[in-house]
């Protein structure tokens, strides 16, 4: 029997709190439930959807939490992400191999994927208890912002859930009105701080109207990356550009909103659907079998040592694997690979435990040619595993709305800027960037890096400095 999938959120203990993850499952449900709850407070266009300008300005304040964490050292577990950033922090995950890059290209290297797993736990907990944002997440976002040097952005769009009418209490009228066509009010800057001199930027100036920028995000105006020469000879990606397009994030949303609406009809139809999630693990790791790296000899396959540092090199087997791609055989199968997604360090240990490589996703260009690429799923899991695949809850059942599937695929080229130790556990983790401590951090299964407060200067392995150079007033390690 195949040992249980599980994820952790709190990434500081040497033992990790490990979540199943069919648990972490219903956990992101209630998530994508909430979600939902939001949208029709963002600012709407005349079609009624969001807004590019909310839209814009959500994935600027997202740029600005993941620097926030690595200014702050500390965790979204420590500091959960406003609710808005979630959204699209969300979008970015289903992608491991360029979340790790925005990472690293990003200069934020500090920190790990250990440290950038998605906190459905923490923020659960803050909605259960009649809370809404984390006290002392907004109390650090306020020393990230003094004497403006930072965003000049509050940390949460809405002071309390903008659907209770008794509390509504809008930081930013043109995004937390329950009116789609209401005026905007004033719009807030987009302000490209740069604390330590290595941050991503525009060329020509550094202060920009949330209208011009979004101009620049829609491709309606021409801008130019201050390091763009860089980003060239290193093949890197810049940090302002986490899609290419706001077009391609919206496209990436819509795609997640019809997956959320039919996730959550099937849970709610389904009197047993936890007990089915729970069953569906099985399938959903021979789910991603179909993409596993074959073996160098069909003898030696049980032999075969892990090694997340190994560039590929096989042209052959790699051209028949990579040109491949398959969809979750059912709705079940697709919330468990989406679920795990949401947790990067613990996605990328066991895709390459299970295929020997990373698995990354390619959207579904349409409905059409996602079914055309069910069949072919279906086809090879027959030849695979000689039997049918489980076809509960597929995207043709009743209640699946517009819900398409997208592709697992084998990304081009090797998934890793860097050796996987530090992929994971970051160059210098230091927890509250307190530069009075020093040694070692546990990444996973007697893999460590060390760590030390006096080296965590706010430059080279990643981020703002705060007092005295560390920024944050934390303590502790990796222990």
């Amino acid at each position: 029997m195949a040992p249980p999938v599980t994820v952790f959120e709190n990434p500081w203990a040497k033992e990790k709190p490990k979540i199943l993850l069919q648990a972490a499952a219903a956990r992101h449900i209630d998530i994508v439930e909430i979600f939902l709850k939001l949208l029709p407070y963002f600012k709407q266009d005349g079609q009624g959807n969001i807004h590019d300008e909310a839209l814009t300005l959500s994935e600027w304040r997202y740029i600005c939490y993941l620097r926030f964490l690595d200014f702050s050292g500390e965790s979204p577990n420590d500091f959960p992400p406003p609710w808005d950033v979630a959204i699209i922090w969300y979008c970015h995950l289903l992608s491991p191999t360029r979340f790790h890059r925005h990472l690293w290209d990003g200069k934020h290297r500090a920190y790990g994927l250990n440290h950038h797993q998605f906190p459905a736990t923490r923020l659960l907990a803050l909605i259960n208890s009649g809370g809404w944002s984390d006290k002392k997440a907004e109390k650090k976002w306020q020393f990230f912002n003094r004497k403006k040097l930072g965003p000049e952005l509050p940390y949460q769009l809405w002071r309390y859930p903008p659907w209770e009418v008794r509390r509504r209490s809008s930081i930013l009228s043109m995004l937390s009105t329950s009116k789609p066509n209401s005026q905007i009010g004033e719009e807030p800057p987009i302000v490209m701080y740069n604390l330590n001199g290595t941050l991503c930027r525009p060329l020509w100036k550094d202060r920009w109207s949330l209208s011009d920028w979004s101009e620049v995000r829609t491709g309606r105006r021409l801008e130019t990356c201050l390091y763009v020469v860089v980003h060239r000879r290193f093949g890197e990606q810049c940090e302002l550009t986490i899609w290419p397009d706001l077009r391609d994030l919206r496209a990436t949303l819509d795609r997640q909103i019809a997956f959320w609406k039919a996730a959550i009809h099937a849970r709610d139809t389904q009197k047993d659907f936890d007990t089915i999630v729970g069953e569906s693990v099985e399938d959903y790791e021979r789910f991603i079998k179909l993409l596993a790296r074959p073996p160098d000899k069909p003898s030696a396959a049980s032999n075969l040592a892990l090694d997340m540092d190994t560039l590929y090199r096989d042209e052959e087997r790699a051209r028949y694997s990579g040109n491949r791609e398959f969809v979750p055989p059912n709705l079940v199968v697709d919330l468990l690979w989406h679920t795990h997604r949401l947790y990067p360090a613990s996605y990328w240990t066991w895709s390459f435990a299970v295929t020997r490589r990373l698995i990354d996703y390619e959207p579904s260009t349409s409905a059409t040619a996602a079914r055309r690429t069910l069949a072919e799923t279906r086809l090879e899991w027959r030849k695979k595993y000689h039997e049918d695949c489980p076809e509960y809850a597929t995207m043709d059942d009743a209640g699946m709305g517009d819900y398409i599937a997208d592709a697992a695929v084998v990304p081009a080229g090797h998934s890793a800027r860097v050796k996987a130790k530090w992929i994971l556990g970051g160059l210098n983790p230091v927890k509250g960037r307190n530069r009075y401590t020093k040694g070692v951090y546990c990444v996973y299964d007697g893999i460590y890096v060390p760590f030390e407060g006096s080296a965590c200067s706010g430059d080279g392995g990643g981020g703002g400095g705060g007092d005295g150079g560390c920024g944050g007033d934390g303590g502790g390690g990796g222990e």
